[in-house]
Order: structure tokens, then sequence, then C-alpha cells
């Protein structure tokens, strides 16, 4: 589920599956990205819940991008 607030927030959460399916990764890969400190920067909402804003994942995607000469 995508979260939005539609007043003023123009950011999009994405669930830590949402966020894996946009990356082409499993849940796991995040998760263990997360314990390992690396991946995109998320939130953690409660004990159980954590979100990744859009544009954080596609920055930290950007970036790992890497030039072949």
């Amino acid at each position: 589920m995508t979260y939005k607030n539609e007043d003023t927030d123009t950011t999009i959460w994405l669930t830590r599956k949402e966020a894996a399916e946009h990356m082409r990764l499993s849940s796991a890969t995040l998760a263990n990205w997360a314990s390992q400190d690396i991946g995109p920067n998320y939130i953690r909402i409660g004990r159980g819940r954590v979100l990744y804003r859009r544009d954080d994942v596609n920055n930290w995607v950007e970036h790992q991008t890497k030039k072949v000469a």
C-alpha cells in the first residue's frame, strides 16, 4: 500500500515490499541491507512497520550507477 498525505505533503511512502518490487529485489534483501545499515533510507514506525520514501529509493538507486570506461 502506498501512503500519501493528500493535504500538503507530496511524499509517497512505500512499504518494504513495495520498495523491493520497485527495485526488483526481495523484501528479505532490503531487510538484510537495513540490518547492515546499507541501502536506501527508511523509517520504522512502531515495532514492525518499515516505510521508504519513494524519492529516497530512487535517489539511492541513481547513486548506485557505475560508469564504465
